[in-house]
């Protein structure tokens, strides 16, 4: 199984066994506050599907973290659409877990409810903007506390699945985000809702995916001077810069006598600096509040490894900022805040294809770079400085060590 692959495989049993544990509390044990706040029923779900408000384009496949998804069914139009156009909406509409909360689990006050029409409680209500969308800071608490989980959770899967997701797989991130996020606070009416509300479900998904592209330039700028310092950039620097590029020699270290150390790729201080301040900088930062999500691939092993998402990420990143400098001249401030992932992602796979590399050559070797990586950035114990084929230039598998 390719690195990617086993690390999306660990993360989908744990996301799944939370929301499994959380949606049994709620059939299992409901608090006599939550009976009062779970007035719904899927049946009349429908009702409120007339939304004035236009639906966001959301392609979403079969969410990964949910399991017997079932598509919303659409609300009644008045006017007759043509096949085609019903089809596109079935193609675009977004999907979710069948809920545990069937009618049988529910309290029997959502029984009645459930066959005559209702209203969503009204903590679940959303206050928009002129221009339908929401604002995080306008919501009231329980919708503020959920929205920013689902912030800190989609951060998380873009550094731990996939860092340069496709619109279709960003919009399913960002829906299982929320809907994963009010489970794990208990708002099971918000969960609720979001399964089976539409235009509600859209303009949640839409905070934390419009702060996915700020998440990866924020990086950059906080990387940029590491990079400047690291490899001594400044004005006519344009030919050392061209040589860091070629081959991808960037993410290697070089010892004294100006040796490329082919068998420690991706472990340039620069590498190890920026991920370190990046995701492991404090109690409340993305690495240390996520440490269960970091495990091995290798079977019966329990050293955690960086994972690959996070290391082609900074890699690419790092070239970005020296594509800045390739001139020879110093960036302007424009320049270091802007980060275009669209043409960025060949170089995002390209590193991907060189830890593929590594992994099919010896997944012993992939194993060990990857937890000497996690040590060096997490500060688990002293390591030493760490210090495409075209990635693969400066590569020796050989010389890797398996120990």
């Amino acid at each position: 199984m390719p690195p990617r692959a086993a690390r999306s495989a660990s993360a989908l049993s744990q996301t799944s066994k939370t929301l499994s544990n959380n949606l049994q509390m709620a059939s299992s044990g409901v608090s006599d506050e939550s009976e009062s706040e779970l007035q719904f029923a899927d049946k009349d779900a429908e009702s409120d599907r007339d939304s004035q408000r236009s639906k966001a384009s959301y392609c979403c496949e079969p969410s990964s973290t949910f399991t017997n998804l079932k598509p919303l069914q659409p609300g009644k139009k008045k006017k007759k659409r043509s096949k085609l156009a019903e089809a596109r909406q079935e193609i675009e509409r977004p999907r979710f877990a069948e809920s545990q909360l069937t009618d049988e689990a529910l309290p029997a006050s959502d029984k009645e409810l459930s066959e005559h029409s209702f209203t969503w409680p009204i903590f679940t209500d959303l206050v928009y903007s002129a221009n339908s969308s929401i604002n995080l800071k306008a919501q009231n608490t329980r919708i503020q506390q959920v929205l920013k989980t689902a912030v800190f959770e989609l951060k998380k899967a873009s550094i731990f699945d996939n860092a340069f997701s496709n619109i279709t797989q960003k919009h399913k991130m960002a829906l299982d985000a929320v809907y994963n996020a009010a489970g794990k606070h208990k708002e099971y009416a918000i969960a609720k809702r979001i399964k089976h509300d539409f235009d509600y479900a859209v303009a949640l998904a839409g905070v934390p995916e419009g702060r996915l592209s700020s998440f990866r330039t924020n990086l950059k700028k906080l990387a940029h001077q590491i990079v400047v310092s690291r490899f001594g950039l400044k004005k006519g620097c344009g030919d050392e810069v061209d040589d860091l590029i070629k081959g991808h020699k960037y993410i290697f270290p070089i010892d004294a006598k100006g040796k490329v150390l082919g068998d420690q790729p991706f472990c340039d201080e620069s590498m190890v600096d920026t991920i370190r301040l990046s995701f492991f900088d404090g109690e409340n930062s993305i690495g240390v509040q996520s440490r269960e999500n970091f495990v091995s691939v290798l079977d019966g092993n329990n050293e955690p490894e960086l994972p690959v998402a996070m290391v082609c990420l900074i890699a690419t990143l790092i070239y970005a900022i020296l594509r800045d400098w390739s001139s020879g001249n110093p960036p302007s401030g424009a320049q270091v805040k802007s980060f275009n992932s669209s043409f960025h992602i060949g170089v995002y796979n390209t590193h991907q294809a060189t830890l593929t590399c590594i992994f099919n050559g010896s997944q012993k070797k992939y194993h060990v770079l990857m937890v000497r990586l996690y040590k060096a950035v997490s500060a688990v114990e002293s390591s030493e400085p760490a210090g495409s084929l075209d990635a693969c230039d400066y590569l020796d598998l050989d010389a890797m060590g398996e120990d």
